[in-house]
């Protein structure tokens, strides 16, 4: 009876992680296929008259979405580029950034610095818009308004990157840096030779979260650039969706690619970075 009662058990959990499973991959799935039907095909459920009911399996296999969207709609390519190019140097900035100042709250003594770092949490617990009008007012005054640097500066200083570096550093030996301290007093040598080998699950994690993060912004592109062309690709979806819904699953697709490709690469990294953070 015991067994009987831990097989139903076991059964019943699978049961319920394959449901939701299924539930979360549904739209993946979905947008995935309907991605390979035809601009008519796509009109005629989706945008025609009556019901409209979501279809996985196309009547014809088709790549012209994507051909439309790559080659005649070359608004689209070129914001994708621009969510690139914003993400990249944002992610890369950024970890260099926190990095080394997590180093200072977590293993340099001074005055204040609990303080300090007690500030850094709260502005991370803020709402990113609340600052949407101080950085919009900043840019201004630097003249960098409706240019990318609008965004990049304000992105390179969030401060969650520091607060889980600093989780990482804090379980550092002092012993393992004092042995390089011995042999060179530079800080460089510091940051290359003991802390990031020692935390490298965390940087990956926080690389991975910054990218993400980057690539599915919204509020600070509609406000702090004017010239559409500047858009990222994340703004460039919707008006994708209303200028010609035809193609909207395959920008979709194309929109989820570089997120999917670094989860599923430095998933091991990711949930090791994560779940080994003494908060």
């Amino acid at each position: 009876m015991k067994k009987l009662r831990t097989r139903f058990r076991k059964a019943f959990t699978i049961s319920c992680i394959i449901g939701f499973a299924a539930m979360f991959l549904f739209p993946v799935i979905t947008t995935l296929t309907n991605s390979l039907m035809t601009a008519a095909e796509i009109n005629a459920k989706y945008y025609g008259e009556g019901m409209r009911v979501v279809s996985l399996i196309p009547d014809k296999i088709t790549i012209s979405q994507y051909y439309e969207l790559l080659i005649e709609k070359y608004k689209y390519l070129h914001m994708f580029w621009n969510s690139v190019k914003l993400s990249v140097i944002i992610t890369f900035l950024n970890v260099i950034i926190a990095v080394s100042s997590a180093y200072v709250f977590a293993k340099v003594k001074f005055k204040g610095r609990d303080t300090l770092f007690f500030m850094y949490i709260v502005v991370m617990m803020m709402p990113f818009q609340v600052t949407l009008l101080p950085n919009y007012i900043q840019a201004k005054f630097l003249n960098i308004l409706d240019s990318h640097f609008a965004i990049i500066l304000p992105g390179i200083f969030a401060p969650f990157g520091v607060f889980l570096l600093r989780q990482f550093m804090k379980y550092i030996a002092d012993e393992y840096i004092e042995a390089v301290v011995l042999e060179s007093n530079s800080v460089k040598d510091i940051l290359a030779i003991a802390v990031v080998p020692a935390v490298k699950p965390g940087i990956i994690a926080l690389i991975v979260l910054t990218f993400a993060d980057n690539w599915n912004m919204v509020e600070q592109p509609l406000v702090l650039l004017q010239d559409s062309l500047k858009y990222p690709l994340s703004i460039a979806l919707n008006s994708v969706v209303q200028e010609a819904g035809s193609i909207a699953f395959a920008g979709s697709v194309i929109y989820m690619i570089p997120i999917i490709i670094l989860y599923f690469y430095f998933e091991e990294h990711i949930i090791a970075g994560l779940t080994n953070a003494k908060f």
